[in-house]
């Protein structure tokens, strides 16, 4: 599988962007095609995790792993949402969400957290959406589900608070390095999979805002340092018809 390397953000800008966004919004900035290294701070390894299409892609460090995991489900991505569809959904290395769709509405059937994660709350069950979350450590990863006008959205979302600096896979997208100085963030390198492209958004030195983009399927990273807590959100997300009862 090749990667392309993008290079490290000349500088930050004025705004600040929102967590988790995924559009690429007014004012986005094509990383260019240079590449360049990171000169300073630790990066957190990546831990080779096999996709449905038997290629190899790099899941979140940061957080922990779980002593023990869910088998991911027959057609479902652990590292992103590549297809719509009902049925077993692994939420990351986290656990497995399984719903259907029956006559137009959501139907939660199961929640299966994986070792050592732990379910946070009840689900959000309504007939048009359900969201559910696990939790381990300072890690929490969302599963969330949307039906609107004969379209369904699937979201994947890690988020981890405090955070450390250095390298971060984006759900199979790509993976985004940076390193923290004092309340200032600086982005490192900008790697992306075959298919998908990166932008940057604009941001204030306290926070960095990359979009990943393939078609239909979009991602993003972001990571905010507020009161030099540093808090990283990763998410994955793709609509498209509701599938068939």
């Amino acid at each position: 599988m090749n990667r392309r390397m993008w290079p490290a953000a000349a500088s930050a800008l004025a705004v600040v962007a929102l967590l988790g966004g995924c559009g690429l919004g007014f004012g986005d900035e094509m990383i260019g095609p240079q590449s360049t290294s990171l000169g300073a701070g630790p990066v957190v390894p990546e831990q080779p995790t096999a996709t449905d299409q038997g290629q190899q892609v790099g899941t979140p460090a940061p957080g922990g792993a779980a002593s023990g995991t869910t088998p991911p489900a027959s057609g479902s991505q652990v590292a992103g949402v590549s297809e719509i569809r009902d049925g077993a959904w692994d939420v990351g290395d986290a656990g497995q969400v399984k719903f259907l769709v029956r006559d137009g509405q959501l139907e939660l059937m199961s929640v299966t957290p994986a070792g050592g994660w732990q379910q946070q709350g009840d689900p959000v069950k309504q007939a048009d959406g359900l969201e559910v979350r696990f939790t381990q450590a300072a890690t929490t990863w969302t599963f969330r589900v949307q039906l609107h006008d004969g379209s369904m959205t699937i979201s994947k979302q890690e988020s981890t608070s405090p955070a450390g600096d250095g390298s971060y896979s984006v759900a199979g997208a790509g993976s985004v390095s940076f390193t923290a100085s004092g309340s200032d963030l600086k982005l490192g390198n900008v790697l992306t999979e075959d298919g998908w492209t990166a932008s940057k958004q604009p941001t204030a030195p306290s926070a960095i805002s990359v979009s990943f983009s393939n078609g239909a399927k979009s991602a993003s990273f972001s990571a905010t340092n507020v009161k030099n807590t540093v808090t990283v959100v990763t998410r994955s997300e793709l609509s498209g018809p509701v599938p068939a009862s």
